[in-house]
């Protein structure tokens, strides 16, 4: 016996994948993937997620909500995650997926001025979900240094890549980071890390 829910979980991730693939020939540079985060990927990354009571965590690059699924199951209430994401047509496919999250239609950088001022610091985790390793170091930087200006002092955002280095340049950056995470089941093989300044 099929379940429904089953039925439309399937139908959803049929339809999220199709999305993901026309988006990704529109655009491939900032995809870097023709397929959304598998559920290993997605899991491994919500795992890494710091926040308290008073405070939210942010997604760069909603995509078609494979890691913001991962991160409702892993019990961040939907009010208290903000995603942004740049494609109009993803951003849209995220509202009518997924009610009740924030989502912040623009360039990640400009996270400072899209979200809601009394968050600022109240920032608990970012979560990465771009081809960082893709983008010039200058922008990067820019990247990198409104990730900070959001998280209270301390804080470490999280990103995943395909390959075998950090996606994030740490020495030009003045960041330390670390290996927290591999999973063989994504397509292709991903590694999460973990970065900090001191």
């Amino acid at each position: 016996m099929i379940h429904r829910h089953a039925t439309v979980r399937t139908h959803q991730d049929a339809s999220a994948a199709w999305l993901f693939f026309k988006r990704w020939l529109a655009n491939p540079l900032s995809m870097a993937s023709i397929t959304p985060s598998a559920p290993s990927l997605s899991r491994l990354m919500a795992e890494q997620i710091t926040r308290g009571p008073d405070e939210v965590v942010v997604e760069f690059g909603g995509g078609t909500g494979s890691v913001t699924r991962a991160i409702l199951e892993a019990g961040v209430p939907a009010d208290k995650l903000y995603t942004v994401e740049r494609d109009p047509e993803l951003a849209d496919y995220l509202r009518r997926h997924y009610p009740g999250i924030h989502v912040l239609e623009g360039d990640v950088a400009d996270i400072r001025a899209m979200l809601p001022d009394d968050l600022k610091g109240k920032v608990g985790t970012v979560l990465v979900c771009l081809p960082m390793i893709l983008i010039p170091a200058e922008d990067q930087g820019r990247i990198v240094d409104a990730i900070f200006d959001i998280m209270p002092p301390g804080r470490a955002f999280y990103s995943y890549t395909y390959s075998a280095r950090s996606p994030v340049k740490r020495r030009a950056l003045s960041l330390k980071g670390r290996r927290v995470g591999f999973t063989i089941a994504n397509i292709p093989p991903a590694s999460v890390w973990r970065f900090w300044r001191e």
